[in-house]
């Protein structure tokens, strides 16, 4: 199958109109009530919960940003946020509303054949859904999914929402009503709805409808279009649960059930509620909990928690207390924590899921199991004495070997020693001891693993922080790769370097003359001077902490009657503290060398150390 992006096919000069004739403040008006102050406007985030206003637009530049969170970018990036849509779809949609005309891309005939097949695919699961709902909410035939639905507390408000529905007892309810839309039986096969027959019939291929005498619960894309159903059936006949199977334009392992309600409540949120069943992720919706999803009837995948770590950095596991549901936590929290995600476990009492807990006890009451979650370690933990009780010195010490690759990678320094003293307090070990026996585990390690597996610090609401700024402390990026120290004067002058260039592209030959093209320690930083040391222009797409980091910096005060002074500064800064690290540099090949016996070796260095500093280096 072809996976180029539509980017490709849409030209720049027409990405540039469109964005030129959009009024950014109409737009972002119809999602968040704006104020005028100044030369900008000022609203609360529509990103995240905020009682002071501390989200930004900018006309002038056609950009927005919020200081509370830290999401900017152009107004292309604003509705692919606030809309879940591509960047394509947002140019589209801006493109008729500002009445903007896109050329047409010419496409071979194999990409003629696909998008045919995935229009045909789209327009049955359409009818599909119609077909079901209906029979769901009009005809007699639904009566036992309505009574199932009403039993459960699902209105008629939640049917629509979620575009429930139920498939009657008939083998051929909807291969009849389909053949009256023009669509031919093996097409609802190839789409996942229709079974072929084993034995063929004297007219040739036969064929039977998959669902039959269950409830329905559309899977609908992030446009609210469905594109497969899971069903439930109302008596004891097997199997219980029926989803749509895997087809050329659906695979279950990429897709959420609710996520197309709740991408938007994640963000509010600051986190997702992942819970097992359908109803879960209904009942909670409607109570509430507007960030709630669920896996299609499988297991977690790395494409889910790929999907989820598009919206939050931080996952609540919220599965059965049964066997089965700790296992797949165990299994499911590992997924999104090698992700990069935080992962934290809530196990509920006095019910066996979420549906019946809210029935029984409440919102609040739930609002209160939610605040008492378990880490993933703690929750590890508890399962692992659980299952096993440790009776003994031996036991106790396995038990720590069993929790220190998931402790090794815990990049905080000060989270790990919480989790090292958490063990130490359940077990009656000294710290010592503890932390004695996880460093030899990472010992044991290859330094491959060691640099691969970590866990992600807590995200932040600081730009700098983000950077890993000031001091001498390493993290490590959402991809888990080291980044470099940044310290503030070199930060500074980094922003400031590209503010001004921002202000005029005149001072990049100067800039290259000095410092080169690859001097940025942020990498934000040296991306944003590629694009302008490329054609001197900005990218309508592009990654969106880049977005946001450009949306932040053209917010910054540049005084234009200072600028040959500042440039000069910030080369200075920056200069000087490329001459440090040189110097750092050789006093650690130095120590190396002294270490090693090689005291000739650390003589010539500690010479040239001492003659770099009377030159100033």
């Amino acid at each position: 199958m072809n996976t180029r992006t539509q980017e490709d096919f849409i030209p720049e000069d027409v990405i540039e109109e469109v964005r030129l004739r959009t009024d950014i403040v109409e737009v972002i008006s119809d999602y968040v009530s704006l104020q005028r102050k100044g030369k900008n406007y000022w609203g609360l985030c529509p990103f995240h919960s905020e009682n002071t206003p501390s989200f930004t637009v900018t006309p002038e530049k056609q950009m927005f940003y919020c200081f509370g969170c830290n999401l900017g970018g152009n107004i292309f990036s604003f509705l692919m946020k606030k809309e879940n849509l591509s960047f394509v779809e947002s140019i589209k949609n801006l493109a008729h509303r500002y009445g903007v005309s896109l050329p047409e891309k010419e496409l071979s005939p194999r990409e003629r054949e696909e998008s045919r097949l995935r229009r045909r695919f789209e327009e049955i699961h359409e009818w599909a859904a119609s077909y079901f709902h209906d029979l769901l909410l009009s005809l007699p035939e639904g009566e036992p999914g309505r009574f199932y639905f009403a039993k459960r507390g699902v209105s008629l408000e939640t049917m629509k929402s979620f575009r429930l529905g139920y498939a009657s007892g008939s083998w051929a309810g909807l291969l009849g009503y389909m053949q009256e839309h023009g669509v031919q039986p093996y097409e609802l096969a190839e789409a996942g709805l229709a079974i072929e027959k084993e034995t063929p019939g004297k007219d040739g291929r036969q064929y039977y409808d998959r669902f039959r005498n269950r409830v329905l619960f559309s899977i609908l894309d992030r446009r609210n279009k469905p594109i497969a159903f899971g069903g439930r059936v109302l008596d004891d006949s097997i199997p219980k649960y029926l989803n749509s199977p895997e087809t050329l334009f659906f695979n279950k392992g990429h897709h959420l059930y609710g996520m197309h309600r709740a991408h938007q409540g994640i963000r509010e949120e600051g986190f997702a509620i992942m819970v097992e069943g359908y109803m879960d992720v209904i009942a909670l919706q409607n109570a509430g909990f507007p960030n709630t999803v669920a896996s299609l009837g499988t297991a977690l995948t790395q494409d889910q928690a790929k999907l989820l770590k598009r919206y939050t950095q931080r996952v609540v596991l919220l599965y059965d207390s049964d066997t089965a549901g700790i296992q797949a936590a165990l299994r499911g929290g590992e997924i999104l924590r090698d992700a990069g995600i935080r992962v934290e476990v809530l196990t509920l009492t006095g019910a066996k899921d979420p549906d019946e807990f809210l029935k029984s006890y409440g919102v609040e009451d739930f609002h209160k199991a939610l605040r008492g979650v378990l880490t993933y370690i703690e929750f590890k933990y508890r399962t692992l004495v659980r299952a096993t009780p440790p009776q003994n010195i031996p036991d106790k010490a396995e038990l720590v070997v069993k929790l220190a690759p998931d402790i090794l990678k815990v990049i905080s320094p000060v989270e790990r020693e919480g989790y090292e003293r958490f063990l130490s307090l359940e077990l009656g070990l000294t710290l010592e001891a503890v932390q004695r026996e996880i460093a030899s585990q990472e010992q044991k390690k290859s330094r491959k693993e060691r640099v691969e597996q970590y866990y992600p610090p807590k995200q932040v609401n600081s730009a700098k922080n983000r950077d890993n700024i000031i001091d001498a402390i390493i993290c490590k990026d959402q991809m888990g790769q080291p980044l470099p120290t940044v310290y503030l004067g070199v930060y500074r002058a980094e922003r400031t370097l590209l503010r001004m260039l921002l202000e005029d592209i005149s001072h990049l030959p100067r800039i290259k003359a000095k410092l080169g093209e690859s001097f940025w320690k942020v990498s934000e930083h040296q991306q944003i001077f590629n694009y302008l040391n490329q054609d001197g222009g900005l990218p309508a797409h592009s990654d969106e902490t880049v977005q946001s980091r450009l949306a932040s910096l053209f917010l910054e005060e540049l005084d234009i009657s200072q600028t040959e002074r500042l440039l000069d500064d910030c080369i200075k800064e920056i200069l000087s503290t490329q001459a440090e690290e040189r110097v750092e540099d050789l006093q650690v090949r130095m120590v190396a060398l002294e270490k090693s016996g090689d005291m000739a070796g650390a003589m010539a260095l500690l010479k040239e150390i001492g003659e770099r500093l009377k030159r100033g280096e």
